[in-house]
């Protein structure tokens, strides 16, 4: 992979599971040495996740070079160094219990929760397992459950269809009223909604505008659907060799997988840099 950025890159945004971090979900030694090559050349960082806010401990090791954070899709910008929301994009009440109504109506037997700024909340039958426990509300009824914090995602699962072929189900029936996407792929399918126009993309867009950069000036990793808004944007995108199909099939530059720092590899060549 030969890379000539001009003008040279200023900003590199990545997102964490199944690219940033390696197979353990840890920050591997070169991207870690990466990251502080590219700070000590003026370079800064931001990652941009689907995660919460409250599952970004595996970034502490990198809180010294002060990275921007996107976090929820985009829904919230984080302060890793404070530990500090500092925007928050809240799904709409009204038409979010309207696509929830619906969708129970048009596809039984999904199930529903929803992302709060803090916390979480789920109605009855969602999961409490793998990442997903100790939820902050639980609830009989949508209205509940939006009226009990600040919701910047509604989740939506399946524990009979895969994936792909649910958000196939789900999109028209939400009509863009919500934003539809996912981050992994499997059996129970499950996706994440927020707020029309919120994307990992959008949140990027606003934060280069605040910084006065230009797409040119950005480098972009992502391996999944809910990466294709900030690839987009992106002068210089690069899915993962482990990338889902949808990104693959782009034509975007490529990065090694993420178990072979896939990420640090591409950053260090950007700043002409070895590994």
């Amino acid at each position: 992979m030969t890379v000539r950025p001009s003008p040279p890159v200023r900003l590199v945004a990545t997102d964490l599971d199944g690219t940033f971090l390696d197979a353990d979900g840890q920050v591997s030694d070169l991207n870690a040495k990466a990251v502080h090559a590219a700070a000590e050349r003026g370079v800064r960082m931001v990652f941009a996740t689907g995660r919460p806010a409250r599952w970004l401990d595996v970034l502490e090791p990198l809180v010294p070079v002060h990275p921007y954070v996107i976090a929820s899709n985009g829904a919230v910008h984080y302060d890793i160094f404070t530990e500090r929301v500092t925007t928050a994009h809240q799904v709409p009440t009204a038409d979010t219990a309207a696509v929830v109504e619906d969708l129970e109506r048009a596809l039984p037997g999904l199930l529903f929760a929803l992302e709060y700024v803090d916390g979480w909340g789920r109605l009855s039958g969602f999961p409490l397992q793998g990442d997903f426990a100790e939820a902050t509300v639980e609830a009989d009824d949508m209205g509940e459950l939006l009226r009990a914090g600040q919701a910047i995602k509604l989740l939506v699962l399946s524990l009979g269809t895969e994936t792909v072929t649910l958000m196939r189900l789900v999109e028209p029936i939400v009509a863009g009223r919500l934003d539809v996407t996912f981050s992994f792929v499997r059996d129970s399918g499950l996706l994440e909604l927020s707020a029309p126009g919120v994307s990992k993309g959008s949140a990027l867009r606003d934060l280069m505008a605040e910084l006065g950069l230009e797409a040119s000036q950005l480098a972009a990793f992502g391996d999944m659907p809910n990466d294709l808004s900030m690839l987009e944007l992106a002068g210089h995108p690069f899915a993962m060799d482990n990338a889902h199909p949808l990104l693959l099939e782009r034509g975007f530059g490529r990065a090694r997988p993420h178990h072979d720092s896939g990420v640090g590899h591409a950053m260090l060549e950007l700043l002409g840099l070895p590994d």
